[in-house]
């Protein structure tokens, strides 16, 4: 480096703390993933085990209006209920540990001007919280998951629907009526046993973009207490973002925005993508709060059984001085009550 003269450029070394050690960064809270607004979670304290799944005919069982096979005359015997009995089945599930890993030198470590090991650790979480999003996804837009006739092609499927949601109109309410339709065929498959108030509606940001755009939701929007607030951006609520409502016609609505990298480190080129795709929406059951209670009767579509959830740890190794990092998982995902949710193929 040649002499210079001094000036106010160059008679300093810089360093990080000329911001005051600021460090930008991307990493999500991992309380906000949206996965935990529409799955639930059961405790167990076994890798693997079984639920218990009864079959939804007998408790909605009425062969008379009135009644003629229940009557219990005097003097006669009472009904014994020979034929009384509901179908059950034990269904299994198999926890896998996950473990999220991350290693740093000791030097790395010690010379950083910031926290780099909390704060890798915190990657790392959002790295488990993605994963766990990826699988609970995977599971409610897997056809082969719910009985075939709770798959349905809005295009096809829904009578009296003329296309796909994203090109709906107000005359056309392609959407109103599909979730009319999904909600009417819950009822009657868990015999009305799923209060609607538990359902809710899962889509991508990016059909929650096109939802936006469509002259049904435009319309629907204009006809409601929120229409100066959406043309200000100022519409309450968490979809705020997206132009969106929190209700559409009484239901929740939850988009699923979480992102994804699926190239490997160093490719010439990083790809990104949603981790839910545009063209499935999902109609699911969560009542009650995120924990479910193990052995209660549960109405929740999909099930995280939980063996240990979001453990993070740490180990020096002292001979090669460094230290080990990693978020721990072991858990299994199913679709627990297929009957009282939707997979809406074909939006957009």
């Amino acid at each position: 480096m040649p002499a210079v003269y001094p000036s106010a450029q160059n008679t300093y070394i810089r360093s990080h703390e000329a911001t005051n050690n600021m460090v930008v960064d991307y990493s999500r809270n991992i309380d906000k993933f949206a996965v935990n607004q529409y799955t639930q979670m059961i405790p167990v304290d076994k890798q693997n085990g079984y639920y218990l799944e009864m079959t939804i005919e007998e408790a909605g069982r009425l062969l008379h209006t009135d009644g003629k096979n229940f009557l219990w005359m005097d003097r006669m015997p009472a009904p014994e209920g020979n034929d009384g009995l509901e179908k059950f089945e034990y269904k299994p599930y198999d926890c896998d540990r996950y473990a999220i890993p991350v290693l740093l030198g000791d030097l790395t470590i010690d010379q950083a001007s910031w926290n780099i090991l909390a704060q890798h650790t915190r990657i790392k979480s959002q790295q488990a919280m993605t994963f766990r999003t990826q699988q609970a996804v995977t599971t409610i837009t897997t056809s082969g998951n719910y009985d075939s006739s709770h798959v349905l092609d809005v295009t096809s499927d829904i009578s009296d629907n003329q296309g796909t949601w994203a090109e709906s109109t107000t005359a056309r309410q392609d959407i109103k009526r599909s979730l009319n339709y999904g909600r009417e065929l819950i009822l009657d498959d868990t015999l009305a046993a799923v209060d609607l108030d538990d359902l809710l509606l899962v889509i991508s940001s990016g059909l929650a973009a096109k939802l936006i755009e469509c002259q049904e939701i435009v319309d629907y929007i204009k006809a409601s207490p929120d229409s100066t607030a959406q043309v200000r951006g100022e519409l309450p609520g968490r979809n705020v973002m997206y132009g969106l409502p929190d209700r559409l016609y009484g239901m929740p609505i939850v988009v699923e925005a979480t992102r994804k990298v699926t190239t490997k480190k160093g490719a010439s080129t990083t790809t990104r993508s949603s981790v839910m795709p545009d063209d499935n929406a999902c109609m699911l059951s969560r009542p009650g709060g995120l924990i479910g209670v193990d052995g209660a009767p549960s109405f929740s579509t999909i099930t995280f059984f939980m063996k240990e959830e979001m453990t993070v740890e740490t180990k020096r190794d002292d001979d090669n001085r460094r230290t080990k990092a990693r978020v721990v998982e072991n858990y299994d995902v199913k679709l627990t009550a297929p009957a009282s949710g939707i997979l809406f193929t074909e939006t957009s």
